[in-house]
């Protein structure tokens, strides 16, 4: 069961890792040239931020479970992350349709654009470490992932952005949001079997 639930959360940090994704990738469009020494910082800082919300979402359920404060801890953590995929998926379909005007202008890296982009999407990443609190998953395996999958999107969504423009967002949303809606579905079958 241990290989189902890191499983259930490799598939919520990519579909946060599309969300990313393709946010990086509209500034990636936009910027004038990519500075290495500047974007493996910003990788490394986002992906710090990153393990920090999901380890304070972690410890807060899992601390909760080890003082026996919550019963059934398994079937609450499949149920909240099925709700964390339905409401990721569904914040990524609105974005999919969503035809935002971006405005299109040359600008440098600054990492302070970068750190408000992840910190608006950080609060998924919080409610999976409760989640994953809940359900006992291997922390270490998961901080593993969230390191990985957000060093690769943000690298990846900058050089496409750069390269190629921001035309493949809707269509990454639309899987991100199919990966998601896999997930959740498990997620309640696992909560009620």
């Amino acid at each position: 069961m241990n290989w189902f639930v890191n499983l259930l959360n490799l598939l919520i940090i990519v579909g946060i890792g599309l969300d990313v994704y393709a946010a990086m990738e509209i500034r990636g469009a936009m910027l004038q040239k990519i500075r290495l020494k500047i974007l493996i910082p910003i990788c490394l800082l986002l992906a710090l931020i990153q393990c920090i919300f999901f380890f304070g979402g972690y410890i807060i359920t899992y601390e909760m479970v080890q003082h026996n404060e919550v019963q059934d801890a398994n079937t609450l953590g499949f149920g909240l992350a099925a709700i964390i995929d339905f409401l990721l998926a569904v914040r990524l379909i609105h974005k999919a349709m969503k035809r935002e005007q971006i405005e299109e202008k040359r600008e440098e890296m600054s990492v302070k654009n970068y750190v408000l982009i992840m910190l608006a999407g950080a609060i998924y990443t919080l409610f999976a470490g409760l989640a994953s609190g809940l359900m006992a998953a291997n922390i270490w395996l998961v901080m593993f992932f969230i390191v990985a999958s957000t060093v690769v999107v943000v690298s990846m969504g900058i050089y496409t952005g750069y390269r190629y423009g921001f035309a493949s967002r809707p269509r990454l949303y639309v899987i991100g949001a199919v990966l998601l809606i896999i997930a959740g579905l498990a997620s309640l079958l696992s909560a009620f079997l």
